[in-house]
């Protein structure tokens, strides 16, 4: 029989002749041609040969790259998901537990006693931060107030606070715990003043830096102009002197009689405190206003304190020593009440 069958025919036919898929003819046909053609044979030969295996080491490879790449996307995936959850903590810390309340970053706008309830009014320093979470604790006669402070957002987005707290068996209120600022103590309500001259206090006046120190707390720099220090310590008594380089006005004598008299109550050995000016009149002259302590601890103290009683219906006892008003910010407070009766200084406003 005539083998009708082209190459390319063939070569179309082969895969379905391998698979045994051709009907009887054409199968017949296909080995007619096969048997003639050594080109569509060796085709047929070769479809038959099944593909060499990888080498060994060739599928290992392969099969490291696979577990490579499946602890690659492993690792990439633990990673941004520690990544999400340290994020998610930050901002849970900024915004929403935050950090216990610092004193410097409350600004206090109102504190005072009535009907023995302290009424607080607060706000942030910042305005970046809110505060949330306020609470009292009273433990020993001590009221602290505390809260947590953290970032303004949606969630807390206020720094306001209007607190009242009972006095009742309470002898100190301190905000943010007794390592933070005192507020009130011993009836009366600590003023910012107050806590930075007890601070000041030195046992020496031979260190220029403590009387300088209480000088810039009163803004003496600012409220006085050009003025100079002298102290005396090498015989009694040991003092300190502020001259002034031109005519003082009325308030600024009031002002540096202030100074002189906390300063002999805020350092310890000081024994006298004066200023010099220049004489009314006569700027070649100089004037020297001196006050000894034994002088203001008889005379001036217990005057003071009667002004004040007289003009605020108290009935203080004056203390033996100015520098017993520096044993307690209370006492101190109390102190500077007394000199602003008189002297209108400022020292309270």
């Amino acid at each position: 029989m005539k083998n009708d069958l082209t190459c390319g025919v063939v070569c179309d036919l082969l895969p379905n002749y391998v698979d045994g898929l051709l009907c009887g003819e054409s199968q017949q046909a296909v080995n007619r041609h096969l048997a003639d053609c050594s080109q569509c044979a060796a085709t047929l030969d070769a479809m038959r040969t099944p593909e060499p295996e990888p080498p060994e080491e060739s599928r290992e490879v392969d099969y490291l790259k696979q577990v490579k790449k499946r602890n690659n996307r492993r690792i990439a995936a633990a990673v941004f998901c520690t990544a999400l959850v340290l994020l998610s903590a930050f901002l849970l810390k900024l915004f929403v537990i935050g950090t216990p309340l610092q004193p410097q970053s409350v600004a206090v706008t109102k504190a005072e006693v009535k009907d023995g309830v302290l009424h607080l009014s607060m706000f942030s320093a910042w305005s970046s931060n809110a505060f949330h979470g306020w609470h009292v604790e009273t433990e020993n006669g001590i009221a602290s107030v505390y809260a947590r402070d953290v970032l303004v957002s949606p969630l807390y987005s206020s720094g306001d606070a209007d607190l009242e707290i009972p006095l009742e068996g309470v002898q100190e209120v301190w905000l943010g715990g007794v390592s933070g600022r005192l507020l009130w103590q011993d009836g009366m309500v600590i003023s910012p003043l107050v806590l930075e001259l007890m601070d000041a206090r030195a046992p020496y006046c031979g260190d220029p830096a403590a009387s300088a120190r209480i000088a810039e707390i009163l803004r003496l720099p600012d409220r006085l102009g050009s003025y100079t220090f002298r102290l005396q310590t090498d015989k009694h008594p040991y003092e300190v002197t502020l001259e002034f380089g031109d005519e003082p006005t009325d308030e600024q004598l009031n002002l540096v009689t202030c100074y002189n008299l906390l300063t002999l109550a805020l350092v310890d050995n000081l024994e006298s405190s004066l200023f010099k000016r220049p004489a009314y009149g006569d700027p070649s002259m100089t004037v020297n206003v001196g006050m000894e302590l034994d002088g203001v601890n008889e005379t001036v103290l217990p005057a003071l304190v009667e002004e004040y009683n007289t003009a605020n219906g108290a009935d203080w006892e004056p203390k033996a020593s100015i520098k017993d008003y520096t044993r307690s910010p209370a006492d101190l407070q109390r102190l500077l009440l007394i000199l602003d009766s008189f002297y209108e200084a400022g020292l309270t406003s």
